[in-house]
């Protein structure tokens, strides 16, 4: 059975993720809303604020190789109001923190971080260039590059390396022929950032349906990653793909209501897909994959009128967790123990 424990009360929290930074385990979480943004150290069971934040936040990651730094994409306010959105750098000098805005991005969404080629890269996304409305989805997102070997001082230039992904929501970092990668999802698919021969950076297409949020993971342990998925914006259905003689075979589809906050990971030596209901039921949902040739995957409710925007699946110590950022309770949540 599975035990919850809430770690964080944020009022609509939307962010949450772990990760190690110096040596230590944290959960850092933002609110959608509010100018309220905490890490949760798991080593001490203590909470702390990062301040200057103005809210809207939808990604939190620290900075590799530089201690007590920490990047975050704020300004997004609900219902897509962003035109001050950006990416901004947390340092922490002693007990004090410092907040600033270090790239200007209306509408910015997501970044995550990938290491090429002994460099360090962050990639950056707006779900659009600019929207009138909530309901205006006329112009495309950006995707940006930045390497990040050092701290810039002052603004962080960046390099535009795709203008044309509508609905540009969904991010994950993963790996692809070997090479660590970023692929984002929009409209037009799931593409996955990649350097030509000359240098130049762009996007691969690897999926050709309009995707939400997505998981690459080995589900059959065969050692090759299969694919999740959200679709389409927001959508209505997570899917299960396995990749045969180059095409994507669809081995299971089951229904979500606003689908949101899709991870995967390995949880008791079993792969597990989670995923979020932001409508309907609103409820936290597990997805165990037991034969996945044969579309065996068992789905369980975990937690009814939770409202989840991000999950997340990982280990700490000797046990796994899952993580998730329960909105409609406005409490960040730690789920662990038997999936019996």
């Amino acid at each position: 059975m599975l035990k919850k424990e809430t770690i964080l009360q944020i009022t609509n929290v939307y962010t949450t993720n772990a990760f190690q930074a110096g040596g230590r385990t944290y959960i850092g979480s933002g609110s959608e809303t509010e100018p309220l943004v905490q890490l949760y150290n798991m080593d001490r069971g203590s909470v702390e604020n990062v301040d200057g934040c103005p809210g809207g936040m939808m990604s939190f990651l620290p900075v590799p190789g530089h201690l007590d730094h920490f990047v975050s994409i704020m300004g997004l306010f609900p219902p897509f109001i962003g035109k001050e959105a950006g990416l901004f750098l947390h340092r922490k000098t002693g007990k004090r923190w410092e907040t600033a805005r270090v790239v200007d991005l209306p509408f910015a969404h997501r970044c995550e971080f990938m290491e090429r080629q002994g460099g360090v890269y962050l990639v950056l996304a707006s779900v659009s260039k600019f929207k009138e409305n909530p309901a205006d989805w006329s112009q495309p997102g950006e995707t940006h590059l930045i390497r990040l070997d050092e701290i810039p001082s002052g603004k962080w230039q960046t390099e535009v390396v795709d203008v044309g992904t509508f609905r540009n929501h969904g991010m994950t970092r993963t790996r692809i022929d070997g090479k660590d990668t970023v692929c984002i999802s929009g409209a037009e698919g799931i593409f996955a950032l990649d350097q030509d021969s000359d240098g130049r950076w762009g996007l691969t297409r690897l999926f050709h349906r309009e995707v939400s949020e997505m998981v690459f993971m080995d589900m059959d342990g065969d050692g090759i990653r299969e694919l999740a998925t959200i679709e389409p914006f927001h959508g209505d259905t997570l899917n299960i793909y396995k990749k045969r003689n180059g095409e994507w075979d669809l081995k299971f589809s089951s229904p979500l209501s606003f689908g949101h906050g899709l991870s995967g990971g390995m949880f008791n030596a079993e792969p597990l897909i989670v995923a979020g209901n932001r409508s309907g039921s609103l409820a936290l949902e597990l997805f165990r994959i037991t034969d996945l040739s044969a579309g065996g995957v068992a789905r369980k409710i975990l937690e009814k009128d939770a409202g989840p925007t991000q999950t997340l699946v990982f280990s700490y110590g000797s046990e796994d967790y899952i993580l998730s950022a329960n909105q409609r309770k406005n409490e960040v949540a730690l789920y662990t123990g038997s999936l019996d």
